[in-house]
């Protein structure tokens, strides 16, 4: 139950409502507690052997009154869930929202080890689940707790003895409900589980539609589906049954109060102990009483939902960046000019692995330009992932502007940096909005010059709905060049100090990345650029030029010094060469 503790600085802020709430409540019934007491001597009233005609009035007086306290304790119900209900429907929000706060916030390994589904299901079904818990759970938990001590102290004014026999299950409701409270939050932790899988194999089966259709895997996700479909259903079953048998328990708990007053008030009532009045209020204060102890085991199984939910909810909330601002940050930097500096630069994904980047050194000068190339896996992505702060090298030191990149603002520092990855991600929105994604503030013809020069314009004008083209879920209705020239029109509209192109151009053809490139001068003139290419064409007109090999720098210079060095970089050029005139035979 320590899981619920999060949900205190929530409660807290809406504390109002939720007193207001209580306060309702609490007035409603009283209400409902008086009305039996009025039916109880309306029945002694009527039953007396002094009934006449003449009170016939008075009778008229009690219905009249029994009404009336009804009607305002069903008002000040309505207005219970005014409020309550309210809250727990903002606190809900807020949970999102300080979900996906934390989410935007969180380092890339945190992805890395959890699925998107899982993320998913978090929010759409354990966050209600919680919800369930502030509205409903505490809702009628306060509603329960009023009614059955206003119940029990009218009880025990009438008779204390048979409101004694009356209570006498009341133990085994207790131990019952602790039982299957236990069972379900086992259970229900079970069933989340199961749908954050199923959650995240719908996202791939969707995302990857393509990839299954291209290679005939429809049968088989299918299945695959169904299989997880019928353990999410067999878990929900489980979940059924032992929530099913909390309703007849309850029910069979409150008979046997009932059989005991009838049994117990019958003989009082026969041995003028009490009234027919009396008897008659007992079994309504009974019958008042049964939503409540129902609602009881209904609760426990809301507050265990809640707690296992929280508890999956908390491993996002417990989530520490490893990349933040700290007390060394520099907040007077507002802005960077684009000067960088590798210092001897490691970098490791953890500790127990070896080396992805070692040693690497270079300087660049605001507006210079620098190319990177590399086999395969050699980390030339990675290296540029460490300019950002997307990580932290594990040795070394990045500096910008002759500032340790770890003192520099976090806000400050990726608003001076636009990357455009190789594989590009577009927003299921139009055209023009996914150009101006990093600068809202973007004019169309900003937008319209940047589609130029990344040779996107001309598509673009071949669109029936030209720049309000819906580019649908991660750009599906554009081709692969398409989507990256978009990516490099969203970067330039940016404006930034450095722009970082990893291999962004490996999905055009020769003689588009020749234009592409060629616009670009202009904007790579007066910015710090970095080109990521396995295309030797691509970065032979860079200021500078680095060979990443074995995970360091293995060569460094200009294009034709690096051809004369007859090297790495020269064994590329040759061969791409040799493969073009191939191609071209």
């Amino acid at each position: 139950m320590n899981e619920l503790r999060r949900l205190l600085p929530y409660l807290k802020r809406h504390r109002a409502m939720f007193l207001l709430g209580f306060v309702f409540v609490t007035i409603s019934n009283i209400f409902t507690i008086i009305v039996p007491a009025i039916i109880g001597h309306t029945i002694d009233l009527i039953n007396s052997d002094a009934y006449s005609q003449a009170q016939y009035g008075e009778v008229i007086v009690e219905v009249l009154k029994i009404l009336l306290y009804s009607a305002i304790a069903g008002v000040f119900m309505f207005l219970t869930r005014r409020t309550i209900i309210v809250a727990s429907r903002k606190i809900e929000y807020e949970l999102r929202r300080d979900m996906l706060a934390k989410l935007d916030i969180l380092p890339q390994r945190f992805f890395q080890q959890t699925s998107t589904g899982e993320l998913m299901a978090l929010g759409t079904n354990d966050v209600p689940a919680a919800r369930e818990f502030i509205g409903p759970a505490i809702m009628y938990t306060a509603n329960t707790l009023t009614r059955c001590l206003f119940a029990l102290m009218q009880m025990l004014l009438l008779s204390p003895l048979l409101t004694l026999w009356a209570m006498l299950p009341l133990p085994l409701v207790s131990y019952v409900t602790y039982k299957i409270g236990k069972i379900v939050h086992v259970v229900f932790r079970r069933v989340q589980d199961q749908y954050a899988v199923l959650t995240s194999r719908t996202q791939e089966n969707l995302s990857g539609a393509r990839v299954v259709r291209s290679f005939v895997r429809e049968d088989f996700e299918a299945k695959s589906f169904a299989a997880l479909s019928k353990d999410y259903l067999q878990r929900n079953i489980k979940l059924v049954k032992v929530q099913a048998l909390t309703m007849p328990l309850m029910m069979t708990l409150i008979g046997m109060s009932q059989v005991i007053v009838l049994y117990v008030g019958g003989k009082m009532v026969i041995a003028d102990e009490a009234t027919i009045g009396t008897l008659a209020q007992f079994f309504m204060y009974i019958s008042i009483l049964i939503w409540p102890v129902i609602s009881i085991g209904w609760v426990t199984n809301i507050i265990q939902r809640g707690a296992a939910s929280m508890g999956r909810l908390g491993k996002v909330f417990d989530a520490t960046p490893d990349i933040k601002d700290s007390d060394k940050t520099d907040h007077s930097i507002d802005n960077l000019q684009g000067r960088i500096e590798f210092k001897n630069v490691h970098f490791r994904y953890d500790k127990q692995l070896p080396d992805v980047l070692s040693d690497i050194s270079f300087r660049l000068e605001p507006g210079e330009t620098l190319g990177v190339v590399g086999e395969t896996g050699s980390g030339k992505s990675t290296l540029v992932k460490l300019l950002p702060r997307v990580f932290d090298c594990s040795k070394g030191s990045i500096l910008i502007d002759d500032v340790n990149l770890r003192h520099i603002p976090i806000n400050t520092l990726r608003s001076g940096i636009a990357v455009v990855p190789q594989e590009s991600f577009l927003f299921s929105a139009t055209i023009a909005d996914n150009v101006r994604f990093g600068n809202p503030d973007a004019s169309e013809e900003d937008v319209r010059e940047a589609c130029r020069i990344a040779q996107l314009d001309e598509d673009v004008s071949g669109f029936p709905d030209g720049y309000d083209t819906l580019v649908g879920e991660r750009g599906i209705t554009l081709s692969g060049g398409q989507k990256q020239r978009t990516s490099i029109a969203r970067a330039i509209v940016r404006r930034p100090a450095i722009i970082i192109f990893d291999d962004a151009l490996s999905a055009v053809d020769t003689n588009t990345e020749e234009k592409i490139l060629r616009g670009l001068e202009s904007v790579m003139k007066s910015r710090t650029s970095i080109i990521i290419s396995h295309r030797i064409s691509t970065v032979q007109k860079a200021d500078k030029i680095i060979v990443i090999h074995d995970n360091h720098i293995a060569e460094f210079g200009t294009h034709d010094e690096l051809l004369q060095a007859g090297r790495y970089y020269a064994d590329m050029y040759q061969r791409q060469l040799l493969e073009q005139e191939i191609a071209e035979m």
